[in-house]
């Protein structure tokens, strides 16, 4: 299956991108932040915890990325998308869920991605930097579109 970039796409595109500009704005704000988290972690868990091993590596990277998830999921619904519908209770719960989904291709992707650039010998911060920026604009559009998405009663 091809991909076609059409001129049509392309202005549909930088219309999607100026309609959502300060959510967007924010959106990098506050995974900006989330990267921090992450990033913090991984060295904390690599130098400091012991993780120093290429299994270990490992590990500290999924502990470090699932703990900024969750971070940047609280950050997300109350910076980023604070202007829609709070969900509560077990809406909350789903919605948290549905976050995770909508990022769980993404996640698999860097783990994998993670594992070839450590193989081919790439330093494990810059590695997870990597990983970071190409999952960032999948997200937006996951996060936009289906998890914090308006609901009818919002619009």
């Amino acid at each position: 299956m091809a991909v076609v970039i059409t001129t049509e796409w392309m202005k549909n595109l930088i219309s999607y991108i100026r309609l959502k500009k300060k959510t967007i704005v924010k959106f990098l704000l506050v995974g900006g932040s989330a990267v921090l988290v992450n990033l913090s972690l991984l060295y904390f868990f690599v130098e400091y915890v012991g993780l120093n091993t290429a299994i270990g590596e490992n590990i500290a990277n999924v502990l470090s990325m699932e703990m900024s998830i969750i971070y940047n999921f609280f950050l997300s619904r109350a910076i980023t998308f604070g202007d829609r519908h709070k969900e509560h209770g077990m809406r909350l719960l789903y919605q948290m869920v549905k976050f995770h989904v909508a990022i769980g291709i993404i996640f698999l992707m860097r783990m994998g991605l993670f594992a070839l650039l450590q193989w081919v010998g790439v330093y494990y911060l810059l590695n997870a930097i990597i990983g970071i920026g190409i999952a960032a604009g999948f997200n937006f559009l996951a996060y936009d579109t289906k998890v914090f998405k308006h609901r009818v009663e919002d619009v």
